[in-house]
């Protein structure tokens, strides 16, 4: 697995798959891919490592600075969302000219 920001990353074999590194396996259901669908019903804690969508995406802000100046959402189901958006933005590939897509784009939460 190709590491970015936080050890998150995506496989060569799969680029679309990210990978996380808090999950138990690389099979278990994870905020970092599946957003809110891993979610414990309460409390709301990631399926793949127990720990919450806030706690992981105040990880990723400490390496990726997008992360950092993101609007945070009231409900967890919603910042599970937008952890999951920042860490595919954070993992993206790049493109040919260096820069990774949608790297200036203001990130706003899901509605």
């Amino acid at each position: 697995m190709a590491k970015g920001p936080a050890g998150y990353g995506r496989y060569g074999d799969d680029p679309d798959y990210v990978g996380c590194p808090w999950a138990k396996s690389d099979m278990s259901p994870c905020v970092a891919r599946d957003g809110r669908l891993a979610l414990t019903v309460f409390p709301h804690v990631c399926v793949g490592c127990g720990n919450t969508p806030r706690y992981l995406l105040a990880d990723l802000a400490d390496d990726y600075p997008p992360a950092a100046k993101a609007e945070i959402p009231v409900r967890d189901a919603q910042v599970a969302e937008l952890f999951r958006d920042l860490v595919r933005q954070a993992t993206e590939p790049e493109r040919r000219d260096g820069e990774r897509p949608d790297e200036a784009a203001p990130v706003r939460p899901p509605s």
